[in-house]
């Protein structure tokens, strides 16, 4: 397929709208951290509201293939809790699904954690990261006790494991479940770190769980950890063959060369960016109310549904 630089150019302009849109990007530093789970809580404290220990502050940590966002959401909830007097509880979600293979295959290439990849092989998600937080950021994961909320005050963080879901809406429903048994039955906040190319599917996934609380609904954000971003390459040989993916690379400002390593193969953040813009549609075929129902409706602007057509007609997919 010939793809002239100028559509090139196009394709990776429309790749990048609809990675910004999909990642919904609501947490990026430790400050948007704070607000994002405490805010609500202030307001609640005001009016009388948050007077048991059922209500908590809530990170929930979805397994994926990303190892740098395990890095980053772990460490960035240990700073805070260091520096706060509130606890908070982060639920690591994630059984054994579609592409959890990826996850061991990125455990054996990663520099550090490569030293579990025998121990972690078949596990599910969530037991890989729990290996990684015990293992690496030494924080020990509850056992056993099934009610917590209101635990000793000196124990900040909580850390509960959900193994068994298998793709985003089974996530929510199922974090929610691990949360009722351990007694936070309302949470004031949840913060969902998510792989960036479907981080926004799965805020909305965990929306709908949390909707029948009506005046007592969690306040939401996204954290993507980072936003997948692509740019032309800097030199192409004049007579590449190849797809859209061969003329592209990563440009995302805040990453080394090591971290872009751990990423997903250029060809499959293409397809990941595609396929993820049918699946939040509010029709027949997609997860909104008027398809499967496991998301609540998302609108999508024009111009993200531009680009998504741009790009599929670059990457020569029948796009509707």
């Amino acid at each position: 397929m010939d793809i002239f630089p100028d559509k090139v150019s196009k394709a990776a302009d429309a790749a990048n709208i609809i990675s910004e849109f999909v990642a919904h990007e609501q947490v990026c530093t430790l400050s948007d951290l704070h607000r994002a789970l405490f805010r609500s809580s202030a307001t609640k404290k005001q009016l009388n509201v948050k007077t048991s220990p059922v209500s908590v502050a809530v990170v929930v940590l979805c397994g994926s293939a990303i190892l740098s966002i395990v890095d980053t959401v772990i460490s960035s909830v240990m700073k805070l809790v260091e520096a706060m007097d509130e606890p908070v509880v982060l639920v690591i979600t994630g059984g054994i699904g579609h592409s959890t293979q990826l996850l061991y295959n990125a455990v054996a290439r990663h520099p550090k954690y490569n030293s579990i990849t025998g121990q972690v092989q078949g596990q599910p998600e969530a037991r890989v990261f729990q290996t990684i937080v015990e293992q690496f950021f030494h924080l020990e994961v509850e056992k056993g006790s099934l009610i917590t909320a209101g635990k000793h005050p000196t124990q900040k963080l909580t850390i509960l494991i959900e193994d068994a879901s298998t793709n985003c809406a089974l996530n929510a429903v199922f974090t929610r479940k691990v949360l009722d048994q351990h007694g936070y039955t309302s949470p004031y906040s949840i913060v969902v770190a998510q792989d960036p190319t479907m981080c926004r599917r799965t805020v909305a996934a965990f929306e709908q769980v949390y909707s029948d609380k009506m005046d007592d609904t969690p306040v939401f954000a996204g954290w993507p950890t980072f936003v997948p971003r692509v740019a032309v390459q800097d030199s192409i040989a004049q007579n590449q063959v190849g797809g859209l993916s061969s003329y592209l690379r990563y440009d995302i400002a805040e990453f080394h060369n090591n971290q872009a390593n751990g990423l997903w193969g250029m060809e499959r953040l293409m397809s990941l960016l595609v396929g993820e813009i049918p699946r939040m549609r509010d029709d027949q075929n997609g997860y909104g109310p008027r398809g499967k129902g496991s998301i609540v409706h998302v609108d999508i602007p024009q111009y993200v549904e531009d680009a998504w057509m741009i790009l599929g007609d670059t990457l020569g997919q029948k796009m509707r």
